[in-house]
């Protein structure tokens, strides 16, 4: 009795059992991780939409969800610029439903999908470290799943793919691929038929959640394989023998699937044609991929921010000797992967770490022709690195505190590292000076650097960084367009002509300069020349909203009013958020001969948000307000906005339009007494 008197004292004394006290560090882990993490990206909550985030997201109007709807999100998915990445598509509609353009939303998710990312990586570790073939071999395998996730969550390498919005892609479908792993692996481990097949069906369905983020998915299914014959086969040849027939048809499958959907049935001549735009080779990229392999390799164990940059200014290998390190890094790769051959019998775990880094680069860093060097690319090949590193301390280092310390230091040094790398995403200009400062001769920071100067009226400087763009490569077709703009701003037109005419030289199917070219010829008198060249934007890119807004305002200056209305509207539908189409549409209906009341209440209404949208200091919105609201016979309102714009085009000096309004402002005067 006095035991089970003792026993029952003991459990309402508050003592909580051993798995109690896990669950709890393991929470406040977490807890604090997160804290962590939040606190690492939080510089870049109100970071800009910077390079492709104007392509993919600021100017993709199939993301612009007001209603969800099966419609919207299908048009979201596989309408918008990469209909390959139909997931990552739609998940930044869903953002843009919630908030449209506001960034720190869009910041806030990619951070959330860093942490869950980090989680899932802990919990495939863990579960791999207690499968039976290496649960006698690691004693403390929670120890290890935590220092590697925290390792790899505060890596400054990774701030491209958190803190760089379109990148989604890439840590989104690095997030379905570790919980396509951990399903997979707990499949297999559960005795349960019916539970099997639930988990089973769990990791097809995040595989493919994982390939419609991003393509670098697709090595999934030889990652499973080789998981399979380490973990579960004991690498046995046999097994390898037995079913290497059934390993190699499914592989087969799933490249001609790959090669179908995404190269669309094309992959050879797909491939080639990327090389078009490229300054390099196809033999060239492999040669140089191979020295990229120990860049990335090298910026994994020290990641300065000094070393960290969006472009890397990195030298082509033309041949194995040239430069010598080409043949080095060569040798070097060969011997990667002969030690995880070696190892593989000895330390499994270690091996497919190697194995884990090695594949995972194959689809970015072998022959297709993208960019060269681009820092999330080690996003996923990095995750099992961290793991080797923390295996390898947590076996050489037989002091507990020693370990933490370690680890610690390194945590502690790599926070400051990402914190300080993250100011430079706080900005465009930040973003493109830090690259040029690093990457000299490298052309898309200068023309990226130029047109945000030019934006800021700082013309000479723009002027010399699109000059130096050219000096360096004179087939810059963007340089050539960017020049012109700049040049034709300030009145030179036969200078600007020439840039764009070399622009359309060197890409004729380029629709920026056709428009800019219009315009050029517009303000030239060449109307006809000028009506072609938008018309062929528009043929180029049907969703080309400033080339329908000068169309339009060309077809107005013509008289033909109708077809100058449907080309507003066509700008108004591509880009919802501009005042000046707005405006421009609410003139013209507003100043119609015989306008219905329903072209005149939407007139209103668009004068209405244009003067809203700009905050009521743009004196032509507030003259177009006035029009509009005579056409709509509320004269004292328009006597009002009239005022307004009076008084905001004195302000600025516009003498020309202080005339006209002053001559329109007696007719509503006149028109609102009785």
């Amino acid at each position: 009795m006095r035991g089970q008197t003792t026993a029952s004292g003991r459990g309402h004394t508050g003592v909580p059992p051993v798995w109690a006290s896990r669950s709890l560090l393991r929470t406040l882990f977490w807890a604090g991780l997160a804290v962590l993490v939040g606190m690492l990206y939080s510089n870049t909550l109100n970071g800009p939409f910077v390079y492709d985030d104007v392509t993919y997201i600021q100017r993709n109007v199939h993301i612009r969800l007001t209603t969800l709807s099966i419609d919207g999100l299908f048009k979201a998915a596989f309408r918008s610029h990469h209909t390959n990445r139909p997931v990552a598509n739609v998940s930044f509609a869903l953002n843009y439903y919630v908030h449209q353009y506001q960034v720190r939303g869009y910041h806030v998710v990619n951070i959330l999908i860093h942490l869950t990312t980090g989680l899932l990586l802990a919990l495939f570790v863990y579960t791999t470290l207690t499968v039976p073939a290496l649960r006698s071999s690691y004693a403390t395998p929670g120890w290890i799943a935590g220092g590697a996730a925290l390792l790899w969550l505060v890596h400054p390498l990774h701030t491209e793919s958190v803190a760089y919005i379109t990148q989604r892609m890439n840590s989104l479908a690095a997030m379905f691929y570790m919980a396509a792993l951990v399903l997979y692996v707990r499949a297999r481990l559960t005795a349960h038929r019916r539970t099997q097949w639930i988990l089973g069906a769990g990791s097809v369905l995040t595989g493919l959640l994982a390939l419609g983020s991003k393509e670098i998915a697709a090595t999934l299914p030889v990652v499973l394989g080789l998981y399979e014959w380490y973990f579960f086969q004991g690498l046995s040849l046999h097994w390898l023998k037995r079913r290497g027939c059934y390993i190699a048809g499914g592989l087969v499958v799933c490249g001609l699937v790959f090669a179908w959907v995404y190269q669309h049935g094309k992959p050879l001549a797909r491939l080639l044609a990327m090389y078009a735009i490229r300054d390099f080779t196809l033999w060239e990229r492999v040669l140089t991929e191979w020295r990229v392999v120990f860049l990335y390799l090298r910026l994994l164990l020290f990641p300065h921010p000094s070393q960290l940059m969006l472009e890397h200014d990195f030298v082509l290998s033309r041949s194995l000797l040239d430069p010598p390190t080409t043949l080095l890094a060569l040798v070097a790769l060969v011997g990667l992967v002969g030690l995880a051959c070696y190892l593989a019998p000895k330390d499994r775990l270690l091996s497919f770490c190697l194995v884990w880094f090695l594949l995972h680069l194959v689809i970015e860093s072998s022959v297709i022709g993208l960019d060269l060097i681009f820092e999330y690319r080690t996003y996923l090949p990095s995750m099992l690195l961290s793991v080797l590193m923390v295996t390898l301390v947590s076996r050489h280092v037989p002091l507990v505190w020693l370990r933490v310390a370690m680890l610690g230091l390194v945590v502690l040094v790599w926070s400051v590292w990402t914190y300080d790398r993250n100011r430079v995403w706080a900005s465009e200009e930040t973003l493109w000076r830090d690259c040029v400062a690093k990457a000299p001769h490298k052309v898309r920071p200068h023309n990226n650097l130029g047109v945000l100067l030019a934006q800021q009226g700082k013309l000479a400087e723009a002027t010399a960084h699109f000059t130096t763009v050219l000096r360096l490569r004179p087939t810059f077709v963007t340089a050539h367009n960017n020049l012109g703009l700049l040049l034709a701003q300030q009145g030179k037109l036969t200078e600007a002509t020439a840039h764009y005419t070399e622009a359309l030289r060197l890409r004729p199917n380029y629709e920026a300069a056709h428009n800019n070219l219009g315009n050029v010829l517009a303000q030239q008198g060449k109307l006809a020349e000028a009506i072609t060249h938008y018309t062929k934007a528009l043929q180029i890119q049907p969703a080309y909203a400033e080339a329908h807004y000068n169309l339009g305002l060309l077809l107005a200056q013509q008289g033909q009013r109708a077809e100058a209305i449907a080309a507003l509207e066509a700008a108004r539908r591509y880009r919802p958020d501009w005042p000046q189409a707005a405006n421009s549409l609410a003139w013209l209906l507003a100043t119609q001969e015989h306008p219905s009341p329903r072209e005149v209440a939407e007139a209103v209404r668009l004068a209405e948000w244009a003067c809203q949208a700009t905050r009521d200091r743009e004196a032509p919105m507030l003259d177009t307000l006035a029009v509009a609201y005579a056409a709509a016979g509320r004269m004292a309102d328009a006597v009002q906005a009239a005022h307004r714009a009076l008084a905001q085009a004195k302000a600025t000096g516009q003498e020309t339009l202080v005339r006209q309004i002053q001559e329109r402002l007696v007719g509503y005067e006149r028109a609102s007494k009785p």
